[in-house]
């Protein structure tokens, strides 16, 4: 039992990353997964923790202005790593943290253009005033970054077989990388997620449930508030002691501004705003997945989630996301 419980905290991570990519940003939008730690399988946790190294896969094909209008601005492929470490200071805390490295590329007629120079802009409005500053990402090829700092901390609490993790999370932007284009790797803003997670197995059986809430405050932009809600929901089946299955709904509501309200203000998109969009809009969506996780002896534990979006307002359409991870605990 304690050792099917351990592999449900493990998976914590996997169900979220593909959409933790913010089913926007073509990348990630740093929105940090909830917090984790895992469970030896007896004895205190205390000075326990896991490092994990993932590979994260994305397909765009279009943007969501509204929910049931879709422009045809093109394909985004996105891959990349991330990379994660937690530790357990006590039974009841642990501390956590992150970064990813994202490639993305663009393909399509319609690119993000900082100045009128590249041929690929003959047709672009030109941005007033023009970023010569900001590099011109929309070309073809795939452009990587470092993205966000994730580090965090949560308590640990099983209350009659029903496990309750709260949690806080910071992310921080690892440098100054570009935010304009369609392969911006992120939002490049300071947030602050506050998430709790209820998990409980159901008794007699091998099946569990999860359930997760968070809210982000945001710094604002250009008097935007850029926070956001996030959920999740999950159910699982541990087939045996190694292996188990979970399919996960997951989403969120931005309070950004939508799409169809920002673009009139944009002044034929060339303004400020449409700069900034990436940061300011609100990146809506829901999404629905499949994952796996095996046991590897006892330390290592092998994942794969693949989900997609079905509904979304001011975001990419993801065809899918996918994430393999191995994490080691310790």
């Amino acid at each position: 039992m304690f050792h099917r419980i351990a592999m449900l905290i493990l998976g914590i991570l996997a169900v979220q990353v593909g959409y933790a990519a913010d089913a926007d940003t073509s990348s990630g939008s740093g929105e940090p997964a909830s917090a984790q730690t895992q469970q030896p399988a007896q004895g205190s946790v205390q000075g326990h923790g896991s490092i994990s190294i993932a590979y994260l896969g994305s397909y765009a094909d279009g943007f969501w202005i509204a929910s049931n209008t879709k422009l045809p601005l093109g394909r985004v492929h996105s891959r990349g790593i991330e990379l994660d470490a937690s530790y357990n200071v006590s039974n009841s805390w642990s501390v956590y943290g992150g970064i990813r490295y994202i490639d993305n590329r663009y393909s399509g007629t319609m690119p993000d253009c900082p100045t009128s120079a590249p041929p690929q802009c003959a047709g672009t409005p030109p941005l007033n005033p023009q970023h010569p500053e900001t590099p011109f990402l929309d070309d073809g090829n795939y452009h990587g970054n470092w993205q966000d700092y994730t580090l965090g901390a949560a308590w640990h609490a099983n209350i009659g077989n029903y496990y309750i993790t709260p949690s806080v999370t910071a992310t921080i932007p690892s440098h100054a990388y570009p935010i304009y284009g369609n392969v911006y790797v992120g939002q490049h803003l300071h947030q602050l997620l506050f998430d709790v997670t209820l998990s409980h197995q159901f008794d007699f059986t091998n099946f569990y449930y999860k359930l997760g809430y968070g809210y982000a405050f945001s710094q604002r932009v250009l008097g935007y508030d850029t926070g956001y809600q996030r959920y999740d929901g999950e159910l699982g089946w541990f087939v045996d002691e190694k292996f188990s299955v979970r399919a996960f709904l997951t989403g969120r509501r931005g309070n950004g501004v939508s799409a169809r309200d920002l673009l009139p203000l944009t002044d034929g998109l060339t303004n400020d705003l449409w700069y900034r969009r990436n940061q300011i809009s609100q990146h809506s969506y829901n999404a629905y997945g499949l994952g796996f996780d095996y046991g590897l002896g006892d330390r290592y534990t092998a994942s794969v989630s693949i989900q997609r979006e079905y509904w979304g307002d001011t975001v990419f359409d993801y065809k899918y996301a996918v994430e393999a991870r191995l994490t080691r605990s310790f």
